[in-house]
């Protein structure tokens, strides 16, 4: 199963959100970044907390401070040659985000959800330390609730159909037709 598809299922106007986040929680769909060259997942998840157009940080204000830390995790754990500490690195993380997310209240303004897919992350980060597989599907799946909290219905279609474009064609840019359909000056 492909992306592709998760992106036919994005472009069809009469599908609802909701119901495509839960097709890709339960599988029925495919999730970005689950398959792959594990550097090329590591790097998209990065994205998925700092890109300027459909990352965390541009969905919602105020943290940065738990994006930029993750993202970073992600993209040393992309790279073939890790540092010797990185489970204490992904774990140093895991404290100060828990408890973020305490504070913060579900389906309100996207700081829940966005904080819940950094602890996803910081799970799966410590799990691929130990040599489990991930697949990331939970962190995917909270990104885009976050996406669909904080945005209204056409913005969220149009910010998740990027980050999936992302996915299947890393190296074309999709800032153009996000601009574009965003709104935003190119």
């Amino acid at each position: 199963m492909t992306t592709h598809r998760l992106l036919d299922e994005l472009t069809n106007p009469h599908r609802p959100l909701p119901d495509i986040i839960y097709g890709i929680s339960t599988g029925a769909l495919p999730s970005p970044a689950s398959s792959g060259l594990p550097a090329e997942r590591w790097q998209w998840l990065a994205h998925l907390f700092t890109h300027p157009l459909w990352g965390m940080t541009a969905i919602v204000d105020g943290l940065d401070h738990v994006c930029a830390p993750v993202a970073r995790l992600c993209q040393l754990t992309a790279h073939p040659i890790h540092p010797l500490n990185m489970r204490e690195l992904w774990a140093a993380e895991q404290l100060p985000t828990t408890e973020l997310t305490a504070a913060h209240t579900p389906h309100e303004d996207g700081h829940w959800e966005v904080l819940n897919t950094a602890l996803e992350l910081i799970t799966d980060g410590l799990d691929h330390c130990n040599g489990l597989e991930t697949s990331a599907i939970e962190a995917v799946t909270s990104a885009f609730t976050a996406v669909i909290t904080a945005q209204d219905a056409a913005t969220a279609r149009t910010t998740i159909t990027a980050a999936v474009e992302h996915w299947i064609h890393p190296t074309r840019t999709t800032a153009s037709s996000a601009s574009t359909q965003l709104g935003a000056a190119s």
